[in-house]
Parts: structure tokens; sequence; C-alpha cells
């Protein structure tokens, strides 16, 4: 398979050049069983990253208030100490502000993935005994 092809059927891209170029790079060292899977977990990584980047910014001090709110009291007690800006870096915390304001990530991804792959990615997850 060559560059072009694989850069084809990587339909969901990375914002990142470079990191796009590095999972062509890993999917041409990968043509063999495991293919389908590595293809999709790009995919599916690169529709993850693109929805946890849509909170950058929109993260307010009452998002971090109602976030805590929800977590076992050690986590919270890090969380507390460690701040608000710390917690605007963290992936739990951006999904959760992003489902506050009626985006959820189950539903973006459905969105960018062809359905095809969305049913077979819950099939690997299913598999793996991942019932999120």
């Amino acid at each position: 398979m060559t560059r072009e092809e694989i850069e084809d059927l990587i339909y969901v891209k990375h914002p990142h050049k470079q990191t796009g170029e590095n999972q062509i790079d890993f999917l041409l060292s990968r043509v063999d069983d495991n293919f389908d899977f590595w293809l999709l977990s790009m995919i599916f990584g690169n529709a993850s990253y693109r929805y946890m980047s849509l909170a950058r910014g929109e993260e307010t001090i009452e998002d971090f208030e109602d976030w805590l709110e929800g977590l076992p009291e050690r986590v919270r007690n890090t969380f507390r100490k460690e701040g608000f800006d710390a917690a605007k870096s963290t992936w739990p915390f951006r999904r959760h502000v992003m489902e506050r304001r009626d985006l959820g990530m189950d539903e973006y991804i459905k969105r960018l993935l062809r359905l095809a792959d969305w049913e077979k990615w819950n099939e690997y997850k299913k598999s793996d005994g991942d019932d999120q």
C-alpha cells in the first residue's frame, strides 16, 4: 500500500500535520492482520482529539466547580489543590465542559465517522470488555 493510499484511508485527519505523517508511517509498518484495527484507531483518535480541542478556551470556573462536585473525594481534593488552570489541560474536564454545552463526545464522533466504522469501533470496545 502506498503512502497516498493510506493518507486517503485516514479520512478524519489530525489537525497537526506532523502527527498525521507519523500516523501514516506507523500504518505503513503495520500492513498485517491488525491493519484495519490500527487504521480505525487512528481515525477514532483523530476524531477524539478534535472533540477535546473544541473545549479549549471555553472552560469557566463554574464548569470547574460543577465538575469537581461529581468527582470522588480524593480526586476532587487533588484537582481542587491543583486548581482550575491545571484542570483545563485534562481530557475528562474538557469532556465535561462540552457535555455541559450539550455536545457529547459520542454524538460528535459518530457524526465524523462512517456508520460502518462507528459500528465496528463499538464492536471492538465490546470485545475488549469496555462497556462505556
